[in-house]
């Protein structure tokens, strides 16, 4: 993701400043029609979830800085899916929602550019997600041969 891409998200995401309250259900809306397997992945609350998707969003882009940089807690939410059973599948789906929903937000000025700059920030997003992930699989399963690791009950994310 490149200087110019990064600043088209960041523009096009102050357009949609304050995002409206809508958004995140319009988002999980098309998440779930793109796969319905995922639904049971989010609880009963999904308002409080999509509250939580637009804040997680507003942290990763305004994170967005040099090439490569993810913010911490970018990665630390890559941790948590991994907990409630998030697979690496799943974020095809999750981006190509996002974009969607993007467009609807953004409608004629969701042009080819912008589109690809998102396309790009979001790849470089789930990639430290994933990789977060693979992290916190990997010190499962190492706890696990020690012993069980206590657990907590997944939280909403």
């Amino acid at each position: 993701m490149n200087a110019h891409q990064r600043a088209l998200v960041k523009s096009t995401f102050e357009e949609l400043r304050p995002i409206p309250k809508g958004a995140g259900l319009t988002f999980y809306g098309r998440l779930f029609e793109l796969d319905p397997a995922l639904r049971p992945l989010f609880g009963n609350n999904l308002e409080s979830q999509a509250a939580m998707f637009v804040t997680a969003l507003s942290v990763s882009v305004l994170g967005l800085a040099e090439q490569g940089f993810v913010p911490a807690s970018v990665r630390e939410l890559g941790a948590r899916h991994e907990r409630y059973g998030v697979e690496e599948p799943f974020y095809a789906t999750f981006g190509e929602a996002l974009l969607w929903t993007l467009g609807q937000l953004l409608g004629e000025r969701f042009t080819p550019e912008v589109r690809e700059a998102w396309s790009e920030a979001y790849e470089t997003l789930a990639a430290a997600m994933k990789q977060s992930a693979a992290e916190a699989r990997e010190a499962r399963a190492a706890g696990k041969r020690g012993g069980p690791l206590p657990s907590s009950p997944p939280s909403p994310a």
